[in-house]
């Protein structure tokens, strides 16, 4: 440890643990300079623990009229001065600290908000092609229903200026068969189906007289389509046998490859026909889930997007902070070190920090104590020397 005589300049290397044992529990004491006999006050730090004093070897010393003088001539005087321990608290350092504001907890919160957009987006763009699905199919439904009231309303209206077609010669007949058999959707159809009488079994007495399969005409339906449907049959006949005095039915039924039809019914007025209008429902919202796979890709596509803006931001953020927080500390560092230089009596070397900051105010304010100090103690040397 350096001592410097602030009236004379002469410098004396002192061992800390010397100055321990001359205090006496003392928070600081002052030593006489051997040039010019000047007091100069010491302040101790908490460097030697108090239970590891017991373990130092004492120097030699020799006791003069209360005054403690060590062998190389310098004399120690124990007496009360103003306490500045060193600070042992151990927290968090300012680049930790500076980590955890500035880049972290932004960090986290650009993650939630954007984890959280993505996750609106994502679900209002499921929400519309849902919304949208249903709005479809409910017009699909709209127009197999038209379809059917259309075309029964042109079979009898077609029968009723026929009044001599049979029923067998419907399917022969190019202008019957033509308003009969009428294309719905991509590959529905209607179909002319008679009604049982009273006394026929409703499992074989509903006939097709009007099919686009000629091989179909005149078969019972229920057979037919139990043999075309399979496993699909019970719901279509749960919904066909609802219809009880040739009153009108719809609703959906499994069809083909699990893909669902709906049907609509329509009796012929005045006649024991009816027109059986189906399709496909797939074949009116295929269009929709096309819209949905851009929609999902598009979704995915600006996700992948926003990540890498946000990775990059994280990135240009946590570059940045290590830059400048490195600057900072550094310069702080560099301040506490001159602190400690100025507080031994060392007031030679200047600060060298050129931030146009408040850390660079601050350096100009401690190189200006140092100058003030050099300027004082040239004034008492000049003073003790005249």
């Amino acid at each position: 440890m350096v001592v410097i005589c602030e009236a004379c300049g002469k410098m004396y290397r002192v061992d800390p643990h010397t100055l321990h044992l001359h205090s006496n529990g003392s928070p600081s004491i002052k030593m006489r300079c051997k040039a010019c006999s000047h007091l100069m006050p010491i302040r101790l730090s908490n460097e030697v623990p108090p239970d590891l004093l017991p373990h130092i070897p004492r120097p030699s010393l020799e006791k003069k009229g209360g005054i403690s003088r060590e062998t190389d001539g310098s004399v120690l005087e124990g007496k009360p001065g103003p306490s500045y321990a060193k600070r042992t608290c151990k927290g968090l350092s300012l680049r930790t600290k500076m980590f955890f504001l500035f880049l972290l907890t932004p960090v986290l919160l650009f993650i939630c908000s954007s984890a959280f957009s993505q996750y609106q987006m994502l679900a209002l763009a499921n929400r519309i092609t849902a919304e949208s699905r249903d709005v479809v199919a409910q017009m699909a439904e709209e127009i197999i229903m038209n379809k059917a009231r259309s075309v029964a309303l042109q079979c009898s209206i077609f029968l009723r200026n026929n009044p001599g077609l049979s029923k067998k010669d419907f399917y022969s007949n190019p202008g019957m068969r033509e308003i009969a058999i009428q294309k719905v959707g991509t590959g529905g159809f209607t179909t002319l189906i008679e009604m049982p009488t009273p006394d026929q079994n409703s499992d074989t007495g509903y006939t097709i007289w009007c099919h686009s399969n000629k091989a179909f005409i005149g078969s019972p339906l229920l057979f037919r389509m139990k043999e075309a449907l399979g496993l699909g049959y019970p719901s279509f006949d749960t919904i066909f046998r609802a219809m009880k005095g040739g009153r009108k039915i719809k609703g959906y039924y499994q069809g083909a490859m699990d893909n669902e039809k709906f049907m609509a019914v329509e009796p012929i007025e005045e006649t024991p026909y009816l027109i059986l209008s189906t399709t496909f429902i797939k074949d009116f919202t295929d269009p929709i889930q096309l819209i949905e796979k851009r929609a999902n890709r598009l979704t995915r596509s600006t996700q992948k997007m926003s990540l890498s803006f946000m990775g990059g931001g994280i990135l240009f953020i946590g570059l940045s902070i290590m830059i400048y927080g490195y600057r900072l500390t550094s310069d702080i560092q560099q301040l506490t070190d001159a602190a400690d230089r100025i507080s031994v009596g060392d007031l030679g070397a200047a600060v060298d920090i050129h931030s146009c900051d408040e850390i660079g105010s601050l350096a100009d304010s401690v190189n200006r104590i140092q100058e003030s100090l050099r300027i004082s103690i040239d004034k008492l040397r000049q003073k003790n020397s005249g």
